[in-house]
């Protein structure tokens, strides 16, 4: 039974399902799946036959920002049913999940406590750290609790409930179970640009649960491996998740803007999906961060959700927009429309070593140039499927 876990769960303290509790997650993964296909292009064409000629023919002008058509769009009674099924199936799925989670609580906290009798990594806490208000000030994708508020002492339920929801939500995307596409991703743009760079300390910086650090130590197989996040409860999961896999990682509760570690520390320093839920001025400060943690010829890395406003069709504004006005990611809109490489030239990066482009999320571990593109994805503008990258040398 272990080796199944290993072999269809990723790790062994992966929270499980009973055949009911299975269903109803199976159940609004349908919805999703039924509003996606059959209401996302009702939606779309509201916009384009509707919503923008009435717009045009009011004001004369044709509109090309998603901010221009969003009240009219949304007082149309269709909209406002796509938006509740969209939000009803995020919802439910959260619910579902946490039920299953409090009713194997206690087994769960066995086996991760267990995973962690004789660790290979390691785990540093810091209760009195003082979370920034764009984590501590709403719950992030509608998760309840977000990721920072302990339920029980040395509580994990926040960690498991996202590792479980990102594996759930994204099933069959993104890695799979192991929910690491996006750590494949990065280290494959890393071994594509930077052939002859083999980085021997490796910071990863918003680190969650750990999902895109396995993988990242997995590329880098001689590298030591550090990882931090804000959040308690997803580190104290993701270091038993980490040494469930026999991955040594060395974990620390830090705010990525201002970190413990010396100057120079690091051969890479890289996020994960973390910009987009960062606010601007908190971007900005964790790239000049990143640099001061480099040693010279040291690489920085970061890959996020792709959207990209200047790439993006005018309902695809609009869905980007959806994630910060309603699934609590309100740094999302602002994101697509920052210039990164700039924000890495103010942070000291010379200009000539950064790179800003989409990245392909097919090439698991091996480098592949063709899947970089620098004016948009070639098959579409999939919010999954793609990763925004941006790298630099110091």
């Amino acid at each position: 039974m272990e080796q199944y876990r290993q072999e269809h769960f990723g790790h062994a303290v992966m929270p499980q399902a009973t055949h009911d509790e299975q269903a109803m997650e199976d159940h609004f993964l349908a919805m999703r799946a039924w509003t996606n296909r059959n209401m996302d292009p009702l939606d779309r064409r509201l916009l384009d036959e509707v919503i923008v000629p009435g717009i045009e023919k009011k004001t004369g002008t044709k509109p090309t920002s998603s901010a221009q058509v969003r009240q009219a769009l949304e007082a149309h009674p269709l909209h406002q049913y796509w938006l509740t099924l969209s939000l009803t199936y995020q919802d439910r799925i959260w619910q579902a999940l946490d039920g299953a989670i409090d009713r194997q609580y206690d087994e769960l906290a066995g086996k991760v406590k267990a995973q962690v009798a004789e660790p290979k990594g390691s785990l540093r806490l810091n209760p009195e750290l003082e979370i920034p208000r764009y984590i501590a000030a709403f719950d992030h994708h509608r998760m309840p609790g977000s990721y920072v508020v302990d339920t029980a002492q040395d509580d994990f339920r926040a960690g498991a409930l996202y590792d479980r929801f990102a594996s759930t939500y994204l099933r069959n995307l993104n890695g799979g179970w192991k929910n690491d596409g996006r750590g494949h991703s990065l280290a494959s743009h890393v071994q594509d640009f930077y052939p002859d760079f083999k980085p021997k300390r490796i910071l990863d910086l918003g680190c969650s649960v750990g999902h895109s650090t396995v993988a990242i130590a997995q590329a880098f197989p001689d590298a030591e491996i550090f990882a931090l996040d804000v959040g308690a409860p997803m580190l104290r999961y993701g270091h038993a998740r980490a040494e469930s896999m026999g991955v040594p990682i060395h974990f620390s509760q830090q705010d990525a803007e201002h970190t413990d570690f010396a100057d120079g520390s690091f051969d890479l320093v890289c996020s994960s999906a973390v910009m987009h839920e960062t606010s601007a001025k908190g971007m900005r400060q964790i790239f000049k961060e990143c640099r001061r943690l480099l040693r010279d010829g040291g690489v920085m890395c970061h890959v996020d959700v792709p959207p990209r406003h200047e790439h993006l069709s005018l309902w695809d504004q609009m869905r980007c927009d959806f994630e910060s006005h309603y699934n609590n990611e309100p740094f999302m809109t602002s994101l697509a429309r920052i210039d990164w490489h700039k924000v890495a030239v103010d942070a000291g990066f010379a200009g000539d070593t950064v790179l800003v482009g989409y990245r392909k999320g097919t090439s698991y571990l091996k480098p592949d140039r063709e899947d970089f593109f620098t004016e948009g994805h070639p098959q579409g503008h999939a919010m999954i499927g793609s990763w925004y990258a941006c790298s630099a040398m110091k």
